[in-house]
C-alpha cells in the first residue's frame, strides 16, 4: 500500500518500484480503479467507478480505457 502526497491510494503489486499486477487505486474525489496494471498504468482489464455513481468496465491500454467505436 502507498499513500501519494494527494491523499490517493494505491494498494496492490509491484514489480521494480511501479504498479504492476493487480491493484486497486482510490482518489480523494471519491474516484477508483480496479484492475490490472502494467508498468505503472492501468493497462488490461479494470473498473473503474466515478463519484457520480457511474462506472466503466473493459479494457485498458497505457492508462486509457480502450473504448468501442462500434454502434
Amino acid at each position: 500500500t502507498f499513500t501519494y502526497k494527494d491523499g490517493s491510494k494505491y494498494e496492490g503489486e509491484w514489480k521494480n518500484g511501479v504498479r504492476q499486477g493487480h491493484g486497486i487505486e482510490s482518489w480523494p474525489n471519491g474516484n477508483k480503479y480496479v484492475g490490472e496494471w502494467w508498468d505503472g498504468s492501468k493497462h488490461g482489464q479494470g473498473t473503474e467507478i466515478f463519484p457520480d455513481g457511474g462506472k466503466y468496465v473493459g479494457e485498458y491500454k497505457d492508462g486509457l480505457p480502450i473504448l468501442n467505436s462500434n454502434h
